[in-house]
């Protein structure tokens, strides 16, 4: 049963990136005029971009390793629950964020936000794309929710500086993988084998 929940849930994140994300964004590359570079799929001010990245990170980091060792996190995370991780399950597991991710970002800080910014602006795009990021976040628990805001805030800022979404993709795995990598680590429930 357990074994059967985790590939539920690496299935779920195949399926979400392509369904939120690939299938939707080549759909709209194929019928809008504009290139991929409009909607932030480009390597843009290079320089700018990971400096973002760096000063990101280590704000973020840390922040998953303090509240990884809260025993409030331990019923959460990692999503997964399995009591024995093997390195594949551990390389298979973080592999599927990335993947997830990847389509997640593509569409929250790519094609919508570029898509809205032209119709509405940029500070009511901004609104629009983390009130349906913090909706997104909702299932999972107020805190997420909550934090969902400034976090949203602050990555579609970042992408609409920088003009690509490549900033809040690699940020957003760094939580991502952060939460899992130390939660596995601390969780007291949970061996490595």
């Amino acid at each position: 049963e357990e074994r059967g929940l985790t590939r539920f849930i690496w299935m779920t994140r195949y399926f979400g990136s392509l369904s939120i994300g690939v299938i939707p964004a080549v759909i709209v590359l194929l019928i809008s005029d504009w290139s991929p570079a409009q909607y932030g799929l480009s390597f843009n001010n290079t320089y700018l971009s990971l400096v973002w990245i760096v000063c990101l990170l280590v704000i973020v980091l840390p922040v998953t390793f303090i509240n990884s060792r809260k025993p409030e996190s331990f019923a959460v995370f990692p999503f997964i629950r399995e009591k024995h991780w093997t390195r594949q399950m551990i390389a298979h597991n973080a592999f599927t964020w990335v993947v997830y991710l990847f389509g997640y970002e593509l569409m929250f800080r790519g094609i919508l936000l570029f898509a809205t910014v032209p119709i509405m602006g940029a500070w009511p795009a901004i609104i629009l794309n983390t009130a349906f990021y913090a909706i997104v976040h909702m299932p999972k628990s107020r805190k997420e929710t909550i934090s969902a805001v400034p976090f949203g805030i602050v990555l579609c800022l970042i992408t609409l500086t920088t003009g690509t979404f490549w900033v809040a993709f690699i940020v957003h795995c760094g939580l991502a993988l952060g939460t899992f990598f130390f939660s596995l680590k601390i969780n007291p429930e949970m061996k490595i084998v």
